[in-house]
C-alpha cells in the first residue's frame, strides 16, 4: 500500500478523505464489523474521495466476494501510516 499525502489537505494534515480511509482498510472494516450486519454498506466516489450515501440491502444482507483480497490492516499499521501522513 502506497500511503501518500495525495488524499490529505496539506494545510490541515489531520483530515483525510474516504479514499484514504479505504487505503487504510477502514471502509472495509466499518462495513464488515458494523454496517453489513445491519444490512447497510458504505459507498464512496473514488474520483472525489467523498461518501455521499449509505446503501440499504434489499434482502438485508451485504458481504464482500469470498475471493476478494481484504484491505483490512492491523491497528498498529494504521497508526504508523497515519503518523507518516501527519508529518509536516
Amino acid at each position: 500500500m502506497n500511503i501518500t499525502k495525495d488524499h490529505v489537505d496539506i494545510c490541515d494534515p489531520f483530515i483525510i478523505d474516504w479514499n484514504m480511509m479505504s487505503e487504510l482498510g477502514l471502509i472495509e472494516r466499518i462495513n464488515v464489523e458494523i454496517l453489513h450486519p445491519l444490512g447497510l454498506a458504505m459507498s464512496r466516489n473514488v474520483e472525489t474521495g467523498v461518501s455521499e450515501e449509505i446503501l440499504i440491502s434489499e434482502d438485508g444482507l451485504w458481504e464482500y466476494a469470498p475471493n476478494r483480497k481484504s484491505t483490512i490492516i492491523s491497528d498498529d499499521e494504521i497508526k504508523a501510516k497515519i503518523k507518516v501522513l501527519t508529518l509536516c
